[in-house]
Formats: structure tokens, C-alpha cells, sequence
């Protein structure tokens, strides 16, 4: 028996086809679904957290602005030179040099524009400014950025002055700190003195913050909305030894008048900041713990003077040859007179002090005595504009309500006596005809009246 070999050929022979719905292959293919399904719903995750949301919400808020600088000007017109140079004469070696500026430029642009997303700028001011005398104004950066500081970050302010008056020019001035670094989730400080000429409103705009680090092709900024305002009281004079004279003997208000909180050394109605030649034993040991300062208990005797005075600020007329400028010299003199009067009281120990404003919102301070009462009344000195009414018979109509009688009435003016209008200065109703006062004390500050009582402490700066 012979057996003969028979070749198959492997071409034909086919493998079983499988059926796409048996149980392994569906399985497999539940569970590809169910894994992109989870990386989906991963990637969902990722973007939509709430810390994520919150960083890109961030980033629309605060965008960040970038522009070439002069230097990085010329490095693009340097980058075309060479590109018209490698397609020209097609040369590899400038390709590759063009692309490494190239890479220059997109590492600028990121790392400069990556620097300042985050930093937020913080300002703390004194708690009261005065008009020429320099104050200290610390500026704080925080970089909240866990993995990535900032170098060389530039922060501008600037401060505007913003006039009650229409007419009044507004001055700014800008003020630039340099941080040389910044780490990762920290923040640094700077303090910078500032001075401001006038009394008035000012306002800190939007602070700009820049940097070119690392090659200064680029400068980025960004705008911080840390916006302030502050109001810059009046300068505070010194009283020559003659301006008793107009109170000895003529004790303005009632005349040895009870005042309503008599107290002694057991019983104090006020704090004040410890002078030279204070008793120890009226030293406040608690508040003056808490507030890191020596305070001093404040009494007022049953004998304590009390002085009443009126500011009146009221414009030229239209036919006076007095200027804008002159007048608000004569006004800011005015103003300053009676803050330096107020400060004065303040300090004491035996007097108070009741002060009238007339000017555009006439308002009454009565009885003047503490610090803090004081700090408030020289911020209304500092907002203090003459109006285009006359606010002299409602300043002493509220003086009337508070005084039945007064005996001398001291009134510190811009105008002379002739120009006041009669009827006001006679009486402050319409149906009565009866001064309130026995004695009135005029003083023209235009005329320079006040010389022989007051000295500023410096020269008013030009209008």
C-alpha cells in the first residue's frame, strides 16, 4: 500500500469567523465604552472644578497686556533680517538661527506674561493726613502662585487730587516701587513718603503692575483695581501768643456756663495722647496696652472755657477783582486758622471749642473736646468749599438752636463785615429781629486780620 503526501495550501484554510455578539467580545467592548467614559468624565472633572473655574475666571478678570519694547523691536527686525536672509540664500544654518530667536521671543512672552497673573497689591494708609506734612503709605504684593515667582515686578500709583470745586484744576502725581522678587505664595512690602500740597479729596487709581523680566524684550501689565481715597486735612499752623486776646475776658457761649459731663480725677469723659508733663497717675494703663501707645485720662472742669467760633467761606462777588487763585489762598488760610484753633482745644484740658462752617452744606461741630472728635471735624475742614449761596444765616441758625445766648461771637471770614448781607447778620428768623449774641468779632482773612494771632507753617504753594 502506497501513501501519497497531499499538500494543503494554508491559503485556504480559513480561520472560523467569530461572532460579533458573543459574550467576550461584547465585554470588551463595555468595558473600552466604560473606561472612555471615565476619562471623559475625568477631563470633566478637571475642568470644572471649582478651584480650576475659579483660576480661569481669574485670568478673564485680571487679563494681561503685552507689547514689544523698543529693544524688542529691533530683535524682531533682527529675526526678518535673518529669515530674508535664509530664504535669499538659502542657507540651513540661518533657519536654525531664526528659530532660536524665535524661541527667545516665545519664552519672553510667556514667562513675562505668566509672571503677574495672581499678584494683587494691598495699601495701608495713616489714619489722617495733613496737607504739607509728609505721610508714609506702605504698599504690600502678594504672590499666591504655588510653583512660579515674580522678579523684577514694577508697581505704579497714581495719586489724584479731586477738588470739591468745579473750577479747581486736578493734579496728579505718579509713584513707582520696584520689587526685585517675589517667591512663590508670599508677599513683600515697601513704604514710600508722600506729600501733598492742598487740602481736599484724593483718590489712588487703578495700580499698574509690570515687569520685562527675564530679557526686557517684552513688558507685560496688568491693572489691579486697588482703588482708595483719603481726605487730606488742613495744615495745622502755629498760634501766636496774642490770640488769647480774643477770648480773655470775653468767654464766648453762656457766660460761666455748667458744662453737662463734670467730672474729677475718679471719672474721666475722654482719652488723649500722654504730653510732656502729665501726671502718671492719669495715665489709662488699659487702653493705652491695647493700643500700643500712652493714653491719658481726659477731665473737664467745672470752670473748662468754652469758645465759640464761626468759619465763614462765602465767594467774591462778581465785580471783586479778587482771583480764583487768591481767593483759594484766602479760603485755605481761613480753614487752616480755625483747624489749628480746634487742634489746640483738643490738647487742652480746659476748654472746648464749638465751630460753625458756612460754606456750601453749612454744619455746627458742638463742643469739641476729644481726639477723636477732633480728627473728625478736621476731615469737614479738609471737604470745606465756599457755595454759590451764601451759608452764613444757616450756620447761625444751628448755632441759635444749640445757644439761646452768647455773650462775644467770634466770626473768621473771607469777606469784610460790609459785605455780609444785613438782614443775615441781624437776626437768623424771619419773623424775629433779635441777635443772639452781644458782641461780634469780625476778622477778614483777605485783609490779613489774623497775622497778629496765626502763623502757617509754610508758604502756600502757587494755585
Amino acid at each position: 500500500m502506497m501513501f501519497t503526501e497531499k499538500k494543503v495550501d494554508d491559503s485556504a484554510i480559513t480561520p472560523p469567523a467569530t461572532n460579533p455578539l458573543s459574550p467576550e467580545r461584547a465585554f470588551q467592548s463595555v468595558e473600552n465604552a466604560s473606561a472612555n467614559v471615565d476619562r471623559l468624565r475625568g477631563w470633566g472633572a478637571w475642568l470644572l472644578s471649582p478651584w480650576r473655574a475659579f483660576r480661569i475666571a481669574r485670568r478673564f478678570a485680571t487679563p494681561v497686556t503685552t507689547r514689544l519694547t523698543r529693544e524688542g523691536w529691533q530683535f524682531a527686525f533682527m529675526i526678518c533680517f535673518v529669515v530674508l536672509g535664509a530664504v535669499l540664500r538659502d542657507v540651513n544654518l540661518l533657519v536654525i538661527l531664526a528659530g532660536t530667536l524665535l524661541a527667545l521671543m516665545l519664552v519672553q512672552w510667556r514667562v513675562c506674561a505668566k509672571t503677574l497673573y495672581g499678584l494683587h497689591p494691598f495699601r495701608r494708609l495713616p489714619k489722617s493726613i495733613q496737607a504739607r506734612k509728609e505721610f508714609e503709605v506702605e504698599l504690600e504684593v502678594t504672590n499666591p502662585k504655588r510653583w512660579l515667582g515674580a522678579w523684577l515686578v514694577q508697581v505704579q500709583e497714581r495719586i489724584v487730587y479731586a477738588p470739591g470745586a468745579s473750577t479747581a484744576k486736578q493734579v496728579s502725581q505718579t509713584i513707582g516701587l520696584l520689587f526685585p522678587l517675589l517667591p512663590p505664595q508670599s508677599c513683600r512690602a515697601q513704604k514710600y513718603r508722600c506729600l501733598v500740597q492742598r487740602r481736599g479729596n484724593y483718590q489712588f487709581l487703578d495700580t499698574e503692575i509690570s515687569t520685562r523680566f527675564p530679557l526686557g524684550l517684552m513688558r507685560s501689565f496688568l491693572q489691579s483695581s486697588a482703588t482708595a481715597s483719603f481726605i487730606a486735612q488742613p495744615a495745622i499752623g502755629r498760634l501766636l501768643p496774642g490770640w488769647l486776646e480774643l477770648f480773655e475776658g470775653k468767654i464766648t457761649g453762656v457766660q460761666q456756663r455748667k458744662s453737662r459731663s463734670i467730672s474729677d480725677e475718679g471719672e474721666f469723659f475722654g482719652l488723649r495722647a500722654y504730653q510732656p508733663g502729665d501726671s502718671p497717675r492719669w495715665i489709662h494703663w488699659r487702653s493705652s496696652a491695647r493700643l500700643n501707645e500712652l493714653m491719658v485720662k481726659q477731665f473737664q472742669r467745672s470752670d473748662s472755657r468754652e469758645f465759640i467760633l464761626v468759619l465763614d467761606l462765602c465767594l467774591p462777588p462778581t465785580s471783586s477783582r479778587m482771583t480764583r487763585e487768591e481767593f483759594d489762598r484766602t479760603e485755605d488760610l481761613a480753614i487752616e486758622f480755625a483747624a489749628t484753633i480746634a487742634n489746640h482745644m483738643a490738647t487742652s484740658n480746659n476748654a472746648v471749642l464749638t465751630l460753625a462752617i458756612a460754606d456750601s452744606q453749612p454744619t455746627i461741630a458742638v463742643r469739641v473736646q476729644t481726639r477723636a472728635q477732633n480728627t473728625a471735624l478736621l476731615d469737614r475742614l479738609g471737604t470745606a468749599h465756599a457755595g454759590e449761596v451764601d451759608g452764613l444765616p444757616a450756620a447761625l441758625e444751628l448755632l441759635e438752636r444749640e445757644y439761646r445766648r452768647v455773650e462775644n461771637l467770634l466770626v473768621v471770614s473771607t469777606r469784610p463785615k460790609h459785605q455780609a448781607i444785613a438782614p443775615n447778620i441781624r437776626s437768623t428768623s424771619q419773623d424775629r429781629n433779635i441777635q443772639f449774641w452781644k458782641n461780634l468779632i469780625w476778622l477778614n482773612v483777605a485783609n490779613d486780620e489774623i497775622a497778629p494771632y496765626f502763623q502757617p507753617t509754610q508758604p502756600f504753594p502757587p494755585g
